[in-house]
């Protein structure tokens, strides 16, 4: 099975996560599962040179979700940040990379 095949798994967690987001009710800790198993499938595609549409989906809608709600949703109001995470994944895939790569408050030498 290659990567970049359908996870039903990240269908799963993201209907649990934007899903329920669309219907004004924001799950933190679902959106954190979400994150993760990004992260993890992230490890797997980061030598791909073709990622899943499913997967950019997943971000770009988490991302743009949390924002969106957050203008009149305190619950996505008060963590705009894990959108900022989202989007900061979708930047490290395509530059190949997972989020193992970049520890924070360590200087990266190339």
């Amino acid at each position: 099975m290659s990567p970049s095949d359908f996870d039903i798994e990240l269908k799963d967690l993201y209907e649990k996560s934007v899903g329920q987001l669309m219907t004004d009710y924001f799950d933190a800790a679902a959106f954190e599962a979400l994150y993760h198993h990004l992260c993890s499938k992230s490890e797997l595609i980061k030598a791909e040179h073709v990622i899943s549409k499913q997967v950019l989906h997943s971000l770009l809608s988490a991302q743009q979700t949390i924002e969106g709600r957050a203008s009149y949703m305190p619950a996505a109001r008060q963590h705009l940040e894990m959108a900022r995470k989202f989007a900061s994944l979708l930047g490290l895939i395509a530059i190949g990379e997972d989020c193992n790569d970049r520890v924070p408050g360590v200087p990266r030498i190339i």
